[in-house]
């Protein structure tokens, strides 16, 4: 393999998958498998640059790589121009909750915005600078003003103005666009702590309308309840800024099946639902949303996204996928269901890790054709976890760097024995 992998991405990829998570860069070499899946995802993102909207459900059992194909897609869409941002939902970040649970997966969500130029989130401010700036250019280059002129202000502000007020239609939008417009202002006038206000209604962290009335002229905050409107509203406005859209990558949808109570997990269920419903309806543009979620989570009748029955009625299998002889699958379908990665598809990817820790360390793992069969036969026979063998060979592969004098025969063998 044609390896041009600098050491610095090559030791981020090794420490994350040593430790058992997905690393967030460096995914391109060593991504193996799953071409129909990213080239039914990749569809989605043409539809989107197009102004349209998509959902997805990646489903698999644990360490099946349901993460690992979040990230792959977040750093390809990232690539072409895309505003991305990720959320690992958990006991306190939720899809709906009486404790604020949805605003702090909204809060979360607009932390870690991130673009190509802002890839380790972080991005809103950098968004909104440049939606600013790209209208000044505007202005300098097909009016042949510049900054200082007497009415250069006054045409950037006309333009700030038509962006804002396109927005007013949308839900939520007039007050969306108004703080945006106050942004603005700060901007203009040098006036940093109207722009800190601007951005903490923007992130959702104020807590009463009084607050947000008496520093912004807003009579609206962002809640548990409406924080979705705003992420519609985000999808649209990072294309004005210029950006290609807005694509939101949701990881462990399974928290919701851990909800103890029915009635907490019908009530995120129910926003599931109304969430799926918006976007497959097309009443959002310039938006992807990706979830990923294990099979039990899904499935569970008792429990899972399926114990819900209209979400159920759009997400199961039909019964011609279900009983097809061919046992062929829908990639058009909302679920993208993950199957393990074949044997000879492990096989590449360890011959890929070889070589990323050879060039990490300087030197040659020289593994023969036999040794890569013997250790994946050790692995299966274990019944191990992807996630697991992986972490396993990383192991292994460190025994021999750090041992050149040992038998590669030797630290298979003791390996086995554990």
């Amino acid at each position: 393999m044609d390896c041009k992998i600098s050491e610095v991405t090559a030791a981020i990829v090794l420490n994350s998958l040593k430790g058992g998570v997905v690393p967030r860069v460096g995914l391109e070499y060593i991504t193996v498998g799953r071409k129909n899946e990213i080239q039914a995802l990749l569809q989605d993102v043409s539809i989107i640059e197009q102004g349209g909207s998509a959902l997805r459900f990646i489903e698999g059992k644990y360490g099946s790589g349901k993460t690992f194909l979040l990230h792959t897609l977040r750093n390809h869409v990232m690539e072409r121009n895309f505003v991305v941002t990720d959320v690992e939902l958990s006991v306190d970040r939720r899809l709906a909750g009486n404790k604020g649970q949805g605003l702090a997966t909204y809060r979360e969500l607009i932390r870690n915005m991130a673009t190509r130029a802002c890839p380790d989130h972080g991005a809103l401010q950098l968004i909104l600078d440049k939606w600013i700036g790209g209208l000044e250019n505007e202005v300098v280059q097909f009016e042949g003003l510049v900054p200082g002129h007497e009415v250069f202000d006054v045409r950037v502000s006309q333009k700030i103005y038509m962006v804002t007020s396109s927005m007013e239609e949308k839900v939520n939008g007039f007050d969306f666009g108004k703080v945006l417009a106050s942004y603005y202002k700060g901007h203009r006038t040098g006036d940093l702590e109207q722009q800190k206000k601007a951005l903490r209604w923007l992130c959702g962290e104020y807590g009463t309308r009084t607050e947000a009335k008496t520093d912004l002229g807003v009579n609206l905050i962002i809640t548990d309840e409406n924080w979705y409107d705003f992420i519609k509203l985000f999808a649209d406005f990072v294309v004005k800024a210029g950006y290609a859209g807005l694509y939101v990558c949701l990881d462990e949808l399974t928290t919701l099946y851990e909800i103890p109570s029915r009635v907490g997990r019908d009530y995120n269920y129910n926003k599931l639902l109304s969430i799926y419903n918006d976007v497959m309806q097309g009443k959002a543009s310039y938006m992807g949303i990706i979830f990923s979620v294990t099979r039990e989570a899904m499935e569970d009748s008792a429990r899972g996204v399926y114990s819900f029955g209209p979400l159920k009625s759009r997400l199961a299998e039909t019964s011609f996928e279900r009983e097809g002889a061919l046992k062929m699958r829908d990639m058009t379908s909302p679920v993208i269901r993950l199957s393990v990665l074949e044997p000879g598809e492990m096989y590449v990817l360890l011959e890929k890790l070889a070589d990323i820790h050879g060039i990490l360390y300087g030197y040659v793992p020289g593994l023969e054709h036999d040794d890569y069969i013997y250790f994946l036969k050790q692995q299966y026979g274990k019944n191990a976890a992807v996630r697991d063998l992986i972490r396993n060979y990383i192991a292994f592969l460190n025994l021999i760097q750090q041992n050149q004098e040992v038998p590669r025969e030797k630290i298979l063998c003791a390996m086995k024995a554990q």
